[in-house]
């Protein structure tokens, strides 16, 4: 399916707010609710809008710490230490890269001592060769997946 101006401007809309109601789109867009209803629904059927988010106020939530950590890790060991890694509700993304790390974990944390706990107990399995943690002191345009 290939999408058009009004598939896109309804994607602009629904990403500001994905709980708003057609009808606003449609009054938004000068067109009809049962269009957006059916270009939307046709957009996930065919895949391209894959789910409808829910976004935290994670500085509400008492976790304000973010960082990114690359791990350097022994080729043998990366499966099992993704499927390790990959159910720890911490962890916000793991990414496999290139470059001087193997994997680039994203996780958000209440503090600096959670982040040294997890440090120390999550990343002290066999297979990891090396570290290097980034800590995020302030977004210039926040993730729109976690607000921070």
């Amino acid at each position: 399916m290939s999408i058009d101006r009004l598939d896109l401007k309804i994607i602009r809309s629904l990403s500001g707010n994905a709980r708003k109601p057609y009808k606003t789109i449609a009054k938004e867009l000068s067109v009809s609710d049962a269009t957006v209803r059916k270009r939307i629904n046709k957009m996930v059927e065919e895949g391209i809008i894959k789910q409808f988010n829910l976004l935290l106020d994670y500085h509400k939530l008492g976790r304000i710490i973010k960082a990114f950590i690359g791990l350097r890790i022994n080729p043998q060991k990366l499966r099992d230490i993704v499927e390790h890694l990959e159910g720890n509700p911490d962890i916000q993304v793991l990414y496999r890269t290139t470059g001087n790390v193997d994997l680039f974990v994203e996780v958000i944390f209440k503090d600096m001592e959670e982040l040294n706990e997890f440090l120390e107990s999550e990343l002290s399995i066999e297979g990891i060769t090396g570290t290097e943690v980034t800590v995020v002191i302030g977004p210039y345009k926040r993730c729109p997946c976690t607000g921070l």
